[in-house]
């Protein structure tokens, strides 16, 4: 038997609602189960979009790149040098970038600004969001995603919800390893951040949810 028909038999027998069943072994598959994005060549990409993962606060307030963010601009040099595509990256990846990638391939998403003048959290959809407002999804070609190895699931899924023809490069590995001192603490330890972006990819699927019941 395999996973989904288990996993359907098991909810069937817990929920006895063979409809409801059915859909939450989709969405339990999907959302909870898996981690590993479509990925094809890097030499098909034609854009190169890049998210970032956690970053560091200093000791002022103000906020850097950090080491991951850092491994992950490395990643994207790697993939510029081969495809020489255009680059559009959240900013703490882009400042890492600088010097590294020709200016006028390069685009920064940066955040808004609060009444104080402190960012304002940009999330992974958020930035899709901002790229879309900037350029058809179709205008950009085939899109190759660079992020952290367990948040690349959920780029990949949202970038082609939105639009994209978005994939992850085939043989190019991302960064993995945490930062115990990222400013953002859902980013310093992987069990932490794995139920952190299964709550946003289950909320998202939720909004779907509701917002289909209430068409």
């Amino acid at each position: 038997m395999t996973l989904a028909a288990e996993l359907d038999t098991h909810l069937r027998r817990e929920l006895g609602d063979t409809a409801a069943a059915q859909a939450l072994t989709e969405i339990v598959l999907e959302e909870t189960l898996s981690w590993r994005p479509s990925a094809i060549a890097p030499e098909r990409f034609t854009t190169v979009l890049a998210f970032t993962f956690g970053n560091r606060m200093l000791p002022n307030g103000n906020r850097e790149p950090g080491p991951v963010n850092e491994a992950i601009a490395d990643v994207v040099v790697t993939l510029h040098r081969r495809t020489r595509a255009r680059v559009i990256a959240q900013w703490e990846v882009a400042a890492a970038l600088a010097g590294r990638v020709p200016d006028e391939l390069l685009t920064a998403i940066n955040p808004a600004r609060d009444a104080r003048g402190e960012p304002l959290y940009l999330s992974t959809s958020g930035v899709l969001e901002e790229i879309a407002r900037l350029a058809e999804p179709g205008s950009l070609g085939c899109v190759g995603v660079i992020a952290f190895a367990d948040h690349v699931y959920r780029c990949v899924a949202t970038a082609r919800r939105l639009g994209f023809d978005a994939h992850a490069p085939e043989g190019i590995a991302m960064p993995h390893v945490y930062d115990p001192e990222s400013g953002q603490v859902w980013c310093r330890d992987r069990v932490a951040y794995l139920l952190h972006d299964i709550m946003i990819r289950i909320t998202e699927r939720r909004a779907a949810v509701v917002g289909t019941m209430w068409r």
